[in-house]
């Protein structure tokens, strides 16, 4: 099926003027907020705007061979930024305040570009979790604390884009990127709000209950879109207000549909399907079931253990466990036998529950 390679030769060359943004445009936006904009985009709130297609020229001199997004980041990411800076459609927006930050010690990982369109108004994208442990270490946190730094991080940022930019404004991310979208649109400052058209999670995980029991999230879940492949894993994490849109993907396994190149698309939208697949059922409730079963402490303790015993390996990203990986499997199982009893009977118990969780 085709995907958002073939809408950049269907509508490429159809300026923003002729043909509105739509939903695939958030998409490819989000997606290239993966790109490593250091030394092309300032990383000032004042300064100058760069010309996508000179951001791409840029880039190349950086990344002559391509850029190495490590094994969480779909290699394609490149050939996209590639084809859409090339394009007449996406060549004319401007990018400007790049940010990336990533904190070991906290942990952290968080980075937001902003796009600026013909219309002068804006797309606000914030990157999802990259091939830092740092990052997937901020991810499991989302599981028993809210705000996260990240999260925090994201709603200043868009309020500062708003104090310079005036037209609309758009927000988007993938994966945890649409959860920083989504909690960046609720919890900016209310006079900011008004001016935001939608905020898209794209497979994004969802969060606590109090959040969206809170006044400032219903004030802008009418402009909430959260898309979720047919069998959805990370998007069916924590908790959604329930009104997803599901789309096909040409992925069968529902872990791997979380990657937006399989998600099909036709003309100016994905393909909608009724509902989430049997599986992607499936996947929700023992999700739901295994959450329900643990409380905040319990994840916590169980974050704690899971990356004291990753980061003893002397990791810093996924791939450097998986490029050492014998010797990182020996750390590992010599790290977790030095933990005490009561540690190791926390992790089988968190592992059981998630299989009665399975079973049921």
């Amino acid at each position: 099926m085709p995907n958002i390679f073939d809408y950049l030769i269907w509508r490429g060359d159809l300026s923003f003027r002729t043909a509105p943004f739509n939903e695939v445009d958030n998409l490819i936006l989000s997606m290239l907020s993966f790109i490593e904009y250091r030394n092309i985009v300032p990383s000032a709130l004042l300064g100058t705007p760069v010309r996508l297609s000179e951001c791409l020229r840029r880039y190349e001199e950086n990344f002559p061979a391509g850029e190495d997004f490590g094994v969480i980041v779909p290699g394609e990411t490149t050939d996209l930024f590639r084809r859409a800076a090339s394009s007449e459609r996406f060549s004319e927006i401007y990018a400007a305040y790049y940010v990336n930050i990533t904190d070991e010690a906290e942990p952290m990982q968080f980075a937001a570009i902003t796009y600026i369109l013909p219309d002068n108004s804006v797309f606000i994208a914030f990157r999802g979790t990259d091939d830092s442990l740092a990052g997937w270490r901020e991810d499991f946190n989302l599981s028993f604390t809210c705000p996260i730094r990240s999260q925090e991080l994201a709603a200043a940022y868009v309020a500062d884009v708003a104090s310079v930019y005036r037209g609309d404004i758009r927000i988007g991310g993938h994966s945890k990127g649409g959860n920083l979208s989504v909690y960046a649109a609720a919890f900016v400052p209310s006079y900011v709000q008004p001016r935001i058209v939608n905020a898209y999670s794209n497979d994004g995980p969802g969060f606590l209950g109090h959040v969206l029991d809170s006044a400032e999230y219903r004030a802008i879940a009418g402009r909430v879109v959260t898309f979720v492949p047919q069998s959805s894993v990370i998007g069916m994490l924590l908790e959604h207000d329930g009104d997803y849109r599901v789309i096909e993907s040409t992925i069968h396994n529902g872990l791997f549909q979380h990657d937006p190149f399989s998600w099909s698309v036709v003309g100016p939208q994905f393909i909608h399907l009724d509902g989430l697949s049997r599986q992607g059922k499936r996947n929700d409730q023992v999700l739901r079931s295994w959450l329900s079963k643990l409380d905040s402490e319990e994840r916590r303790k169980f974050t704690e253990t899971l990356f004291s015993v990753l980061e003893s390996t002397g990791a810093k990203t996924v791939s450097d466990l998986t490029e050492g990986r014998l010797n990182s499997i020996a750390v590992i199982l010599r790290t977790f036998g030095h933990l005490e009893r009561e540690t190791k009977d926390q992790v089988y118990e968190f592992i059981k529950r998630l299989a009665e969780s399975a079973v049921e």
